[in-house]
């Protein structure tokens, strides 16, 4: 008995299973996006483990050159805890080891360091602060903080204010989507805390948006 020709039959399943395949590419981007979409009021507000992604994000980040010591309505003179307060610097920065390290110079010439290991923890704080609009469908842009404390080390002008329970916390600022990285941060603030001295020292991050 002779068979009918299986060849519509075939041609019908491949084509079927192309147009298959390019839905599924086709969607891919698209799934990928949302992956990093945001929604109206969303919070993330918690303290997590550094682990090796958001080590490898932090050290991505590069400082500029210049920082402000925050005063308010104070006089410079008044801060403590630095011995030569300036109300602006020079700035080089970098990690040596697990060990970020900061050096001032005000336009005087002193100079002073203040450093702080890497710690454990981090605290993120990413927020909808629903006053901006969507973006492009893919939700509202996050304002966003990550937040590094540890003891307080230093050397210099600041060698001052270096005491038992003098904490620094490094506080990197930005926004972006649901997905974090380090080109998400413009601005830093470091904030000094203790019984002994209390300033916050302000500046501008280089990566590029």
């Amino acid at each position: 008995m002779s068979q009918r020709p299986r060849y519509p039959i075939d041609l019908a399943c491949r084509g079927a299973g192309w147009m298959l395949l390019f839905l599924i590419l086709f969607q891919a981007p698209s799934a990928h996006a949302c992956a990093c979409c945001t929604n109206e009021g969303q919070r993330n507000v918690a303290t997590v483990a550094l682990d090796a992604a958001k080590r490898q994000e932090i050290e991505s980040v590069r400082f500029g050159d210049k920082a402000t010591l925050f005063t308010g309505e104070a006089d410079v003179a008044a801060i403590k805890g630095i011995a030569t307060p300036s109300a602006k610097y020079d700035l080089t920065a970098g990690w040596s080891g697990d060990r970020l390290v900061l050096s001032f110079r005000d336009s005087n010439g002193h100079t002073g360091t203040l450093s702080l290991v890497r710690p454990n923890a981090i605290s993120v704080f990413e927020v909808d602060p629903r006053d901006r609009p969507p973006d492009a469908g893919q939700g509202p842009t996050l304002y966003k903080e990550w937040k590094l404390s540890a003891p307080a080390s230093g050397s210099g002008i600041f060698q001052p204010g270096i005491a038992p329970r003098q904490v620094l916390t490094l506080v990197l600022q930005g926004s972006g989507n649901g997905c974090t990285s380090g080109i998400d941060f413009s601005h830093w603030t470091l904030v000094m805390q203790g019984p002994k001295a209390n300033y916050t020292l302000l500046g501008k991050l280089l990566t590029a948006r």
